[in-house]
């Protein structure tokens, strides 16, 4: 359970606050108000989170990106994946890149 305090009282423990925070690997919620309004975390909870929220935006870019291509696709049946990404400006690189994960992923799926 986390622990919570004042803006008043984590003012005056800041310090000891981040010490017990760090050591108990447990976050500190402080209230503004009687209202939770910000918390304090460990460092390392902190990159744990940023690495999730980065992995979620790659997520969504990938996801994105598979809908533009399948519609793409519906639009051009008869255009190669390859012509298609560079119709919309994809270097080379990242095509041959694109090309070699999608043949991956096809095989792992047979």
């Amino acid at each position: 359970m986390p622990k919570q305090v004042t803006s008043t009282e984590a003012k005056s423990r800041f310090g000891e606050l981040l010490k017990w925070t760090t050591e108990n690997q447990e976050r500190v919620i402080v209230r503004l108000y009687g209202e939770p309004t910000a918390v304090i975390i460990s460092y390392a909870e902190y990159e744990e989170l940023e690495n999730l929220r980065k992995r979620e935006q790659k997520r969504k870019v990938l996801e994105a990106l598979d809908q533009l291509r399948a519609e793409a696709r519906q639009q051009n049946l008869d255009l190669a994946d390859a012509e298609g990404y560079r119709l919309a400006g994809f270097s080379e690189e990242v095509i041959e890149e694109t090309m070699k994960t999608d043949e991956a992923l096809a095989a792992s799926q047979k």
